[in-house]
């Protein structure tokens, strides 16, 4: 069987109906209960209208296989991501489209240490190409989400101190997430939660946390007298933060004050390879070591593992923090926040200790093969010696450009930082060279 669009770097996604539907989302069930090797497995799922369907039939496909499968319903894919590491389980399956508008879903998968599943590299490939899957007759434990979520808090209240009670404004976006203000309110921080209703369609703001969408939240903060907040995706393996003064922080900075204060020299910090400059930049002052990796969770989550540092962090607010778990994870990410600000220190006053580089990202959709394009420009920008880890990244003293495709949609991306000079000529300058070869 061919393997169609869907089938992306790290997950499987697509539009429901069209790209995505129950008959191939039932054969990756069965794909994925044939790689676990009918072994015990979970499943859960983010609040998209399509969710139930396609949860449906992917769970008939990996039932087919002899498998046993804890199924969670609609819980935050970190929580999960921590249950089936604490329990043993062989892998988890998570049905989501993660930030993508509520017409996508998707099926994402997880190791079962819980972290991103490399899957396109394992037999869920092979199964699903080939066939000759694992037959059998499987079994559905259903589990509850309130006490997977109870018992991760547990065992974060023992690694966290906080020195006075806080006040945070969780941005729930209407996805799984909005099932975690109690959580935080039993660790001490009081929760004012917006967009906290569970709704596939995202009616508040949308799936996507960012500066542009998490207005409300920031507009909240300053008028409630918050400590911070934090806007969250549909799976909650996003968070952005946003300081007491209603900023929203680059990931950048929130995991540069995450590494000074709770780790130290020697400590190594797994970034991704769109992120700014300013973790070098600035951890390197403290001896922390900044190795990049190519753009995706989980390529970040497994490069975090495999070289033992302290934290991985992507620009999309994906944050990687072991001591918890292997798995990107808000929560932890925002508790570690949390800690900090609570030792006498506005979180304001931290981020403004760290320089900011004027930063743009802009994306030009296409309408050929992107592979095509990148080659030409891979020739056009040979004598610049990019470094092609992931796309072409050209860093100079005064300022980095990186080119690089989208994992998940017909787009090519361009991202521009300085430390000098002008931004607007950079910019002018490599989006014309794009516009020129399309």
């Amino acid at each position: 069987m061919p393997v169609v669009s869907v089938f992306r770097a790290y997950d499987v996604r697509g539009v429901y109906g069209t790209d995505l539907t129950e008959e191939l989302v039932r054969r990756v069930g069965k794909s994925f209960g044939s790689f676990a090797g009918g072994g015990r497995v979970s499943l859960g799922r983010d609040t998209r209208i399509s969710g139930p369907s396609l949860e449906k039939a992917f769970l008939e496909g990996v039932l087919s296989t002899g498998c046993e499968v804890h199924s969670f319903g609609i819980i935050p894919i970190a929580i999960i991501s921590f249950v089936t590491k604490q329990e043993g389980l062989k892998a988890a399956s998570y049905i989501s489209a993660s930030h993508n508008p509520p017409e996508y879903n998707g099926v994402r998968f997880r190791t079962g240490d819980g972290y991103g599943l490399l899957y396109q590299d394992t037999s869920i490939m092979k199964y699903y190409r080939e066939g000759g899957f694992l037959r059998g007759e499987g079994r559905v434990k259903e589990r509850s989400a309130a006490l997977a979520i109870e018992g991760y808090r547990q065992y974060v209240a023992d690694k966290l101190h906080l020195e006075r009670p806080l006040r945070a404004v969780l941005d729930t976006g209407n996805g799984s997430a909005c099932s975690m203000p109690s959580f935080y309110r039993d660790l001490g921080i009081e929760p004012l939660a917006i967009n906290s209703n569970m709704d596939g369609l995202f009616p508040g703001r949308g799936p996507a946390p960012s500066e542009k969408t998490l207005g409300e939240a920031c507009r909240l903060v300053r008028q409630s007298g918050a400590d911070f907040g934090v806007g969250f995706d549909p799976d909650a393996d996003r968070g952005i933060i946003i300081d007491d003064l209603g900023r929203v922080l680059p990931p950048e900075k929130v995991a540069i004050i995450i590494a000074r204060r709770r780790y130290g020299s020697g400590d190594l910090v797994i970034s991704g390879f769109d992120c700014s400059m300013m973790l070098e930049r600035e951890l390197e002052k403290d001896g922390i070591g900044v190795v990049r990796e190519r753009v995706g969770d989980v390529f970040v989550a497994n490069r975090v593992k495999n070289e033992n540092a302290v934290l991985g962090v992507e620009r999309s607010g994906h944050f990687f923090l072991p001591e918890f778990q292997f798995s990107d994870d808000p929560f932890a990410m925002s508790l570690a926040i949390a800690e900090i600000i609570s030792q006498g220190e506005k979180l304001s006053q931290l981020a403004d200790e760290i320089r900011e580089y004027p930063y743009r990202q802009k994306s030009i959709r296409l309408s050929e093969d992107p592979a095509k394009i990148m080659s030409r420009l891979a020739s056009e920008l040979s004598c610049e010696e990019p470094d092609t880890l992931d796309g072409l990244k050209i860093t100079t003293d005064s300022y980095s450009v990186l080119i690089r495709p989208s994992n998940t949609e017909p787009i090519l991306r361009l991202y521009v930082e300085t430390a000098s000079g002008s931004i607007d000529q950079v910019e002018k300058r490599y989006e014309e060279l794009i516009q020129r070869l399309i």
